[in-house]
C-alpha cells in the first residue's frame, strides 16, 4: 500500500468533485425580466406589469421588495404578487409618462426579500417619456434600497451567469484537463532532454508514457470544451484565437505519436522524439497562452479582451472544488501514465531479450 496512497486521494478528490460539482445548485438570481403589459389609468397615469423570472428562487415564500433604479432615479413598484411557481414574481409601476422626454431610461430590476437579500438584473427596462416630477410612485429622490438590511443568501452554492448558467459546473472538468495536460508535457519533457543526455531508452520510455496521457487529457479538454461553446455561444467551435491555438497544439503531439510509430530503430526513435518534444512544447505553450492574451478579440475567458474566470466567476464555493478538481485530475492521469510506463518499458526488455 506504500505507492498507493496518491492514486487513492486522486480517486478521493475526483469523487468528490464529482458529486458536489453536480448536486450543489446555483445561486438564486433573476435570469430574465419582460414587459408583461402596459394599461393606461383614468389620471393619466401608465401601469407597468413586469414579470421577472428567477432561478433556484423562493418568491412565494418571500415577501420581495421590487424597484427600478439607474443612478440617482428610483421607481418602486406598488403591488408584487407570485403565482405559477416559486420562480415567477409579478410587480405593477405605476408611472407618469409624459410626451417629450429628452432621453430613453434603461433601468435595472432590483428585488428584495429576507431569503434571498438584494438580487439585480442590469438593463431589464427602457423606458420612455418618463416626467420629472416628483410624483408618489414616479421618481423618488431618496434611494429606498437603503432601508433594507443586507441579507446574504444561506447555503451552499455556485454562481449564477447569464451566458453560462448551469454550465458552470464544466469550469471543474474542462479547465483542469488543460491545467493537467501542462504539467504531464513539461514532465515528458524533462525526460526528453534527460534522454538526450544520457542516452537512457527508459527516460524516453517515461518522455512517451506521459505524453500519450497528456495527448489523451487534451482530446478531453476540446471535447468538453466544445460542449461548453455549443452551451454558451451557439456552436461547436469558434474561430477564435484560444481554440486555433489549441487545435494546431493538439495537431503536433498527435505528429508526434505518428512520429514515433513510424519509426523501428529503437535509439533513433527515441533521439527523434526527444528532440521533436523538446522544441513542441514552447510552441504548445505560446499557441494556447502567450498568443491568446496577445490578441486583440476573442469569446474565451482570460484571452484577448476577455476578464479571466478568476476576476469574473470564481468564488470560494468554486474555489472548494475547483484546486482538488485540477489535483485529482493530475493524479488520474499520473496513474495512468506510470501504466503507460510499465507498458513501454516491458515491451523494451523484451525487445533487449530477443
Amino acid at each position: 500500500m506504500r505507492g498507493w496512497w496518491w492514486k487513492c486521494t486522486g480517486v478521493v478528490l475526483l469523487a468528490y468533485v464529482l458529486f458536489f460539482g453536480l448536486w450543489i445548485p446555483l445561486k438564486p438570481a433573476i435570469s430574465g425580466v419582460d414587459v408583461d403589459g402596459k394599461l393606461r389609468a383614468r389620471s393619466g397615469d401608465t401601469v407597468v406589469k413586469l414579470h421577472i423570472q428567477g432561478v433556484n428562487t423562493f418568491f412565494r415564500s418571500a415577501t420581495p421588495q421590487v424597484i427600478l433604479k439607474k443612478d440617482s432615479i428610483c421607481f418602486v413598484a406598488k403591488k408584487v404578487y407570485a403565482y405559477a411557481g416559486n420562480d415567477n414574481l409579478y410587480a405593477d409601476f405605476v408611472l407618469k409618462l409624459g410626451s417629450a422626454a429628452p432621453e430613453q431610461l434603461m433601468l435595472n430590476v432590483i428585488t428584495w426579500d429576507s431569503l434571498h437579500g438584494f438580487m439585480e438584473f442590469d438593463n431589464a427596462l427602457a423606458l420612455e417619456h418618463a416626467q420629472s416630477d416628483s410624483s408618489e410612485h414616479t421618481r423618488v429622490t431618496k434611494n429606498p434600497l437603503s432601508a433594507f438590511p443586507n441579507v446574504a443568501f444561506s447555503g451552499l452554492t455556485f454562481p449564477y451567469r447569464s451566458i453560462l448558467e448551469e454550465s458552470i459546473r464544466n469550469l471543474l472538468f474542462h479547465v483542469p484537463q488543460w491545467f493537467s495536460m501542462i504539467i504531464l508535457l513539461l514532465v515528458a519533457a524533462i525526460y526528453s532532454a534527460m534522454y538526450l543526455h544520457n542516452g537512457k531508452l527508459e527516460h524516453d520510455a517515461v518522455a512517451s508514457g506521459f505524453t500519450t496521457i497528456a495527448v489523451l487529457s487534451g482530446v478531453l479538454g476540446t471535447l468538453t470544451g466544445s460542449a461548453w461553446a455549443r452551451a454558451t455561444w451557439n456552436a461547436w467551435w469558434t474561430s477564435d484565437p484560444k481554440l486555433n491555438g489549441v487545435a494546431v497544439g493538439l495537431a503536433m503531439y498527435i505528429a508526434y505519436l505518428i512520429l514515433r510509430a513510424s519509426l523501428d530503430d529503437r535509439h533513433n526513435r527515441a533521439r527523434l522524439a526527444a528532440v521533436y518534444n523538446l522544441f513542441v512544447f514552447p510552441v504548445f505553450i505560446a499557441l494556447i497562452v502567450i498568443m491568446p492574451r496577445l490578441s486583440a478579440v476573442s469569446l474565451h475567458p482570460g484571452s484577448g479582451d476577455t476578464v479571466n474566470f478568476r476576476q469574473y466567476d470564481m468564488d470560494n464555493t468554486l474555489r472548494m472544488f475547483f484546486y482538488p478538481a485540477v489535483i485529482g485530475w493530475t493524479l488520474l492521469y499520473v496513474w495512468m501514465a506510470t501504466l503507460s510506463i510499465r507498458i513501454n518499458k516491458l515491451s523494451l526488455k523484451k525487445a533487449l531479450k530477443s
